[in-house]
């Protein structure tokens, strides 16, 4: 009965972890480059099955219930969605921008710029984009598939700085910091900076945003069945708990 109990337990915490999981990633739904997460599960040891007065099946073996091993982020792409806004990067294939706040270096996939007052790209958090620096009477701005900026002002055409892109060799290392953001543990990897459409690396495109990496109908299922499981194990704990129930009855 304690078996029982503890088991269904075990549950209600994993499938409580995947439900919050599962939240963050709707709430998401419309942030750009947001990259999914997923609880991924494993059971907890295994214990033989002991049979009394009969030779039993060796090979049988009773669970203890299920832990969530880990709480993963996927990097597959999104789709690219035109916005038409000359300032909105995405990029199509591999790598991350790098953004600078506080001297502190994060990595993102979120493109949606704005032009500060000193001439740079920043992100709605502040974050500014390296390697980039407009004149202040620039009036249109360019942006290649290779991150080459260029600027048009009463001057003419001007150079602006080149967008380099990030892959790293672990992205285990890769650490989630809000806001869109990842910081990078050296310790686990390198990080590997390239130019946008060399081998290896994606494209830029300008007036286009990376949209989040999952589908809304898959999300809801997965959170309709994780409130379903949830239910289920709070279901086996109440049943267990009736049955402790009448079994210290009997006994008094």
């Amino acid at each position: 009965m304690l078996k029982a109990l503890s088991s269904s337990a075990c549950g209600m915490n994993a499938q409580q972890l995947k439900v919050d999981t599962l939240a963050n990633n709707l709430t998401n739904i419309d942030t750009p480059g947001y990259k999914k997460l997923r609880a991924n599960f494993a059971e907890l040891i295994n214990q033989p099955v002991e049979y009394t007065g009969s030779p039993g099946n060796p090979d049988v073996t009773s669970g203890n219930g299920v832990r969530v091993a880990e709480v993963a982020k996927y990097f597959s792409p999104g789709d690219v969605i035109k916005t038409g806004r000359s300032l909105d990067l995405a990029v199509k294939g591999e790598g991350f921008f790098r953004v600078v706040r506080g001297g502190e270096e994060y990595y993102t996939r979120d493109g949606t710029f704005n032009l500060d007052e000193s001439g740079n790209l920043v992100t709605p958090n502040g974050c500014v984009l390296e390697g980039i620096r407009f004149n202040p009477d620039a009036n249109k701005i360019m942006i290649s598939a290779d991150g080459k900026v260029t600027a048009e002002g009463p001057q003419g055409v001007s150079e602006s700085g080149q967008i380099q892109l990030y892959k790293f060799t672990n992205l285990a290392g890769l650490k989630l910091e809000g806001e869109d953001l990842l910081s990078f543990d050296s310790e686990l990897g390198e990080v590997v900076p390239g130019v946008a459409a060399s081998p290896g690396y994606g494209t830029i495109m300008q007036g286009f945003l990376e949209a989040p990496n999952f589908s809304l109908v898959e999300e809801m299922t997965n959170l309709i069945e994780a409130q379903r499981a949830y239910g289920f194990n709070a279901r086996t704990m109440r049943t267990a708990d009736e049955m402790w129930g009448m079994a210290n009855n009997l006994r008094k």
